[in-house]
């Protein structure tokens, strides 16, 4: 395993704990201790390979941001917070309606998703320097936006050699 991957294994470990996720192994929580192996349908988790690791990181990034925005300040949560969790939305939704469209509509879509990652860059920042979230949440949420701007860079040039050919 090499150190982007254990750093990737790393975040998602910070995030479990901060969304109190129990693990992979033990979904059920308490329900462990049960002699026998407890009943699930795997229709309804969510889809591993069927869908691009941008829009998992999107949305795990989009999910984290609401949990740690719960608790804050009631001074800023229709101010800086709404922002940061309208934002958040906006990216997946500008990934998903890339990802539906062809040619330079994609492409417009992309540079708009690109838009959303800096303004959650931008609101988070403002956040933490307003105390609205930790400096710990803070830097989570940085290093998922590096990850989801590395997966949203690959698929624009992707996308750019597919419309010069």
């Amino acid at each position: 395993m090499n150190a982007i991957e254990e750093q990737f294994l790393e975040l998602e470990e910070e995030i479990r704990q901060e969304m109190k996720i129990p693990d992979e192994d033990s979904i059920y929580g308490e329900i462990d201790c049960v002699a026998r192996k407890p009943f699930r349908i795997r229709d309804f988790d969510p889809p591993k390979d069927k869908e691009m690791a941008v829009f998992t990181c999107a949305k795990k990034l989009s999910e984290y941001i609401f949990v740690i925005t719960e608790k804050s300040p009631k001074k800023l949560r229709w101010s800086i917070i709404t922002r940061l969790q309208n934002s958040s939305v906006e990216l997946i939704e500008n990934l998903y309606r890339a990802n539906f469209e062809l040619g330079e509509k994609r492409v417009d879509f992309q540079r708009q998703a690109s838009v959303s990652i800096s303004l959650i860059d931008f609101y988070s920042e403002t956040a933490r320097c307003l105390q609205a979230i930790s400096i710990r949440q803070s830097g989570i949420i940085a290093r998922q936006l590096y990850e989801i701007k590395k997966l949203l860079g690959g698929w624009i040039k992707t996308n750019k050699r597919v419309l010069q050919s």
